[in-house]
C-alpha cells in the first residue's frame, strides 16, 4: 500500500489538487479565490485545513472555517468543519475521515485552546465521527415556513433594502446579542464578509422595521425555489420573529423558508425536521452538548456556503 502523507494545506502546492478533488467529490467547480474567501476571512491570517497526499496527488481534505462566536456572553473562537472529502478510489484504503479530523482537532487545540468546532451533516461521515466518540448531535436541523396567505401585519411591519455597511447594523446586533447565548457574532463585519463579499451569490439585505423603528434584518437568497423565498440569515427579537417573517411573506407575495433551532420554531406555519445533523466536537468544546441544545442559534447561512 502506498503511504498516505498528511500535512497542513499549503495553497501554493495543494490548491489545484484540492479544487480537482472538490469537483470529483461534490461536483462543484471552485476557484482559489472562492477557497480563500471561505477559509481565510478578514479576522484570520491562515488556513485551518489538512490534506492527504498519495504519490504527490491530493486524495483527501478537511477544513475548518474560522468564525467569531459567543458562549454565554463570552467571545470564543468558533470553527465550522467543512468540505471533508476523500477521493472515491481511496475511501476503502485509508481512514482519512478519522486521521484528517484528528489532526485538524489537534491543530485547533494548539492554536486556540478554547474553541467550539461545529458542523452540519446528512451523510455517514457524521455517524462515523460519532462512533469514534469525537462528536455529539445537538439536534436535527429544522426548516420553518411562513406562509404568504397568513396574517401580513399590514401597517406594522415594513422592509427596506440596506447596504452591507449600514450604520444601524451595529446597534441592532448589540440589542439582540443577549438572546444569542451560543452562536456566531452576527455583526456588520460578519454580514459584510459572509454575504456582502460572497464570491458567487448575490444576497439581498432587508432591514425590518416595526412601526417605523428598525428592529432587525433578514438576508434573502438569490431567488425563490419550490419551497419559497430562502431567508438565508436573520436577526430579530425573539418576540417578533414569527410575526415579522409572516409579514415578509406577505410583502414578497411568496412563502419564505428559513432554518432555525427547534426551540425557536414555535408560531410559524410549518416546521420540518430535516435529516441534517447539527453537531459539535467534544474535545476542548467551549460548551457541553446539553447547553448547546438549549442555546445554540443557527440559520441557513451557517450551512449554505455555496
Amino acid at each position: 500500500m502506498t503511504a498516505l502523507v498528511t500535512r497542513p494545506f499549503d495553497p501554493s502546492t495543494d490548491q489545484a489538487g484540492v479544487l480537482a478533488l472538490c469537483e470529483e467529490v461534490f461536483g462543484l467547480t471552485a476557484t482559489p479565490g472562492m477557497w480563500r474567501w471561505k477559509y481565510v476571512p478578514p479576522w484570520t491570517e491562515r488556513f485551518y485545513c489538512w490534506v492527504a497526499v498519495v504519490d504527490g496527488r491530493v486524495v483527501g481534505y478537511v477544513g475548518a472555517v474560522p468564525l467569531r462566536g459567543l458562549v454565554d456572553g463570552r467571545e470564543v473562537p468558533w470553527f465550522q468543519i467543512a468540505d471533508a472529502m476523500v477521493h472515491p478510489d481511496h475511501r476503502l484504503v485509508h481512514d482519512w475521515f478519522e486521521v484528517g479530523t484528528r489532526q485538524l482537532i489537534e491543530d485547533l487545540g494548539r492554536a486556540r485552546p478554547e474553541h467550539l468546532l461545529y458542523g452540519f451533516s446528512d451523510h455517514r461521515a457524521f455517524f462515523w465521527l460519532k462512533r469514534l466518540g469525537l462528536v455529539d448531535r445537538i439536534e436535527h436541523a429544522r426548516a420553518v415556513t411562513a406562509r404568504a396567505n397568513g396574517s401580513s401585519g399590514a401597517g406594522r411591519w415594513s422592509f427596506h433594502d440596506w447596504s452591507w455597511s449600514e450604520a444601524v447594523l451595529e446597534p441592532l446586533w448589540s440589542s439582540c446579542r443577549s438572546q444569542v447565548r451560543a452562536g456566531l457574532i452576527r455583526d456588520r463585519d460578519y454580514l459584510a464578509w459572509r454575504y456582502g463579499s460572497h464570491p458567487v451569490h448575490d444576497y439581498r439585505l432587508l432591514g425590518v422595521h416595526d412601526e417605523g423603528r428598525p428592529v432587525g434584518w433578514v438576508v434573502l437568497g438569490d431567488g425563490p425555489d419550490g419551497s419559497g423565498v430562502p431567508v438565508i440569515d436573520l436577526l430579530l427579537p425573539d418576540r417578533d420573529r414569527a410575526g415579522a417573517l409572516r409579514a415578509l411573506a406577505g410583502e414578497l407575495g411568496s412563502d419564505v423558508l428559513a432554518w432555525l433551532p427547534g426551540r425557536l420554531s414555535a408560531g410559524l406555519d410549518d416546521v420540518e425536521e430535516l435529516k441534517t445533523n447539527v453537531y459539535h466536537f467534544l474535545h476542548r468544546s467551549a460548551a457541553p452538548t446539553t447547553y448547546l441544545r438549549e442555546n445554540l442559534y443557527y440559520t441557513m447561512g451557517d450551512v449554505d456556503w455555496w
